[in-house]
């Protein structure tokens, strides 16, 4: 014999009810966070840490590209390097936008990425070229934008000393 299953108006009037017993009003809590309007900016200590830490990805990403190009990697393997650039691309970008930055440092933010805009759409396009020749030239015209200038203002801004080269 199988078990009855309470009817489904059963079960609703129980969970509607919780399950008797007396019910008590809590009051929640404020949010956790304060809403964007109301977060007060980095501190320049705080900032130093968070780009760090936000553009790591970013450049790990084309370290890892000039070594494949470098150690002669098939043009599809750095194809794929290419991809993992725009994605790590996008990220950063989407990053730095959402970071209330110490006021000395939004302009040089604002700079690096207007060049990471420029530079990402070369990136998508190598990501997706159909041949080396156009997987180089898109390299190239990223490259040509890779925001070195405008991120060495930035460290600059913060106090951090200029990113070594790969």
């Amino acid at each position: 014999m199988r078990p009855r299953l309470a009817p489904p108006a059963l079960v609703l009037v129980l969970l509607l009810a919780g399950c008797g017993g007396e019910t008590e009003q809590v009051a929640l809590p404020p949010p956790a966070s304060a809403t964007p309007s109301t977060v007060a900016p980095l501190t320049v200590k705080e900032a130093r840490g968070r780009y760090l830490s936000v553009v790591a990805a970013y450049d790990i990403a084309r370290d890892e590209l000039a070594e494949a190009e470098e150690a002669g990697r098939p043009w599809r393997s750095v194809r794929e390097r290419a991809a993992a650039v725009a994605a790590a691309d996008t990220a950063c970008a989407e990053e730095l936008r959402a970071v209330r930055w110490p006021t000395a440092v939004r302009a040089p933010i604002a700079a690096l990425l207007a060049e990471h805009e420029v530079a990402l759409r070369h990136w998508k396009l190598a990501a997706g070229a159909g041949s080396a020749a156009e997987l180089r030239r898109e390299i190239r015209a990223a490259a040509a934008h890779d925001g070195v200038r405008q991120a060495a203002a930035v460290r600059a801004a913060l106090g951090l000393p200029p990113r070594r080269a790969a």
